[in-house]
């Protein structure tokens, strides 16, 4: 109302203002000053909070762009870790994989060291059968004395030879050990189609590899028609009949005969 009554007041000197205007004049002045002057620092007040809250804006907002760029290295820093932690597991789960297998191969070598050389009654039968069309021939058959396992197995060998109607001369437990113990199964004689047969026969049965000793002109006439030596257990990586011939001592091996 009094800011109606101001604008609608004519500003005209020419009459003189009348006693009550000019009265309402004088005391609103002042007021009206001190008004303004509040207003302009309630404003300058405002401007100066304003911008200290922008400066606080923005200085939240660079902690928190601080704090969000260290948890992104820090989660980072950690995928990292973990993902070398997951490499490191996954090599020490194959070098246990690698030593597991190790082991499995040298346990299947020491089974297969320890298990002794022997006919089941199949391949026994199977042996006489194909021995069947040498009924009459003789074979001699050797071993060390103190080779249990390799004079059960020649025990087992007699046994099929009888069944096929071979004549076999017992010499199994009669060698005495040479400096160097022959390997594995030996065959030699005149009679090449006999030592032939058991050789492929042997050969035919898992472990039994046989090689065959060559005689030379005068000792294969004075040869019986086959002799079988039954030698000590190949290790489990001696495979070869080859490897083991490389062990045969012809000589020796008649020399230790009684």
């Amino acid at each position: 109302m009094i800011i109606a009554m101001a604008l609608q007041t004519p500003i005209n000197p020419t009459p003189p203002a009348s006693q009550p205007l000019l009265q309402w004049a004088e005391y609103w002045y002042p007021i009206s000053w001190q008004c303004v002057l509040a207003a302009g620092v309630a404003t300058a007040l405002c401007a100066s909070v304003m911008v200290a809250f922008l400066v606080l804006q923005w200085r939240t907002a660079s902690i928190r762009e601080m704090q969000t760029a260290w948890l992104g290295a820090n989660l980072e820093a950690q995928t990292a870790q973990a993902r070398k932690d997951t490499a490191e597991a996954l090599e020490r789960a194959a070098d246990l994989d690698r030593e597991a297998a190790s082991l499995h191969r040298r346990n299947l070598s020491l089974a297969e060291l320890v298990q002794p050389r022997q006919l089941t009654g199949e391949q026994a039968q199977e042996f006489t059968q194909a021995l069947s069309p040498y009924s009459g021939r003789s074979v001699v058959l050797w071993s060390y004395g103190l080779d249990l396992e390799g004079s059960a197995l020649a025990e087992q060998i007699r046994e099929s030879l009888i069944g096929a109607h071979v004549v076999v001369v017992n010499n199994i437990g009669q060698l005495s050990s040479a400096e160097r113990p022959r390997v594995g199964l030996l065959i030699a004689g005149a009679d090449q189609h006999l030592v032939g047969a058991l050789h492929d026969n042997f050969h035919a049965i898992g472990g039994m590899d046989a090689a065959v000793i060559e005689l030379a002109g005068a000792e294969a006439a004075e040869a019986v028609p086959a002799e079988i030596f039954v030698g000590v257990k190949p290790p489990p990586q001696q495979k070869d009949g080859a490897e083991r011939a490389a062990f045969v001592d012809r000589a020796a091996l008649l020399a230790a005969a009684p």
